[in-house]
């Protein structure tokens, strides 16, 4: 009887450590600072385990495991024609990880095609108040904080005891449930929860560079560098290729197929009307 009821013991431990949380927000953003009647929404997914949590769009996760499968199937018949016709990328890039109990976070963000990780172990300087109100029947109180060169006001519930939110907030007594920049340009509120066995839903994204673990000042120099020229970065790769014999590639987007050099340009033209259109960056200060 003891060692049945310590087998059962220890799968009723393992059973739990593969639970995860899956918290649910709707992103709600306006990247054009001079356009602020537009605004864009996405679902965002924090996924909390007892080591840390992942911060990451849904959209752009389907799409990057979807690519990956392409991929390897274009691999397995020796192919070099992708077909992304119909699928959708999502808005949203950057991903934020943190671990726990310590709360250090690392941000990944894209410029261009090279992903860069900022990680940082400050903590926000919240300042809780006294006023109380209901998101999704959660009981919640306020608190509000400088970050990043905006405002936030956050809103947090007790009932919920994870010192975690969206993004790379973190640091209030309870689940942040909803939080927004005082001049609405960036909000985020909790839509849904749900329990996933991680085991089954590790979010492996291999399909993209390297990151490289840059400093806010290298990260400020990258992005200086990316307005001047959008497209170096893939001009770089495509010109060091070590291969005598050319390849030729098409990619098929939208039910339009186009060829390596095509791609370049279109890509080039896409990059310069989006520099003009999004320059107002949740993270305000990394940008200036």
């Amino acid at each position: 009887m003891k060692i049945k009821l310590s087998i059962l013991l220890l799968l009723i431990a393992v059973f739990s450590f593969a639970q995860s949380n899956q918290f649910i927000y709707e992103y709600t953003f306006k990247m054009d600072s001079l356009n602020r009647d537009k605004s864009e929404t996405e679902n965002m997914v924090l996924q909390t385990s007892p080591k840390g949590s992942k911060f990451y769009s849904q959209l752009r996760a389907v799409f990057d495991s979807t690519m990956m499968a392409t991929v390897a199937s274009a691999k397995a018949m020796d192919g070099v024609r992708f077909d992304f016709t119909q699928l959708k990328r999502g808005k949203v890039g950057f991903e934020v990880s943190k671990t726990y109990p310590d709360y250090k976070t690392s941000l990944k963000k894209t410029i261009g095609s090279t992903g860069l990780l900022l990680t940082t172990e400050q903590k926000i300087n919240w300042k809780i108040t006294n006023e109380k109100d209901k998101v999704l029947d959660y009981n919640v109180q306020k608190a509000t904080a400088d970050w990043r060169g905006r405002k936030w006001v956050a809103w947090f519930a007790t009932e919920i005891p994870i010192q975690d939110g969206p993004h790379a907030f973190s640091g209030l007594p309870g689940l942040i449930v909803q939080i927004e920049d005082t001049k609405g340009d960036h909000s985020f509120k909790l839509i849904a929860t749900k329990k996933i066995n991680v085991v089954h839903n590790e979010n492996a994204l291999s399909f993209k560079p390297k990151d490289i673990a840059v400093s806010e000042e290298k990260f400020r120099k990258f992005w200086v560098d990316y307005k001047k020229d959008p497209v170096k970065d893939m001009r770089k790769i495509s010109s060091s290729s070590d291969i005598s014999a050319p390849i030729s590639v098409s990619v098929s987007f939208d039910g339009k197929t186009y060829s390596q050099d095509e791609m370049l340009k279109l890509v080039e033209k896409e990059r310069k009307e989006e520099l003009q259109k999004n320059n107002n960056f949740l993270e305000l200060d990394l940008y200036r």
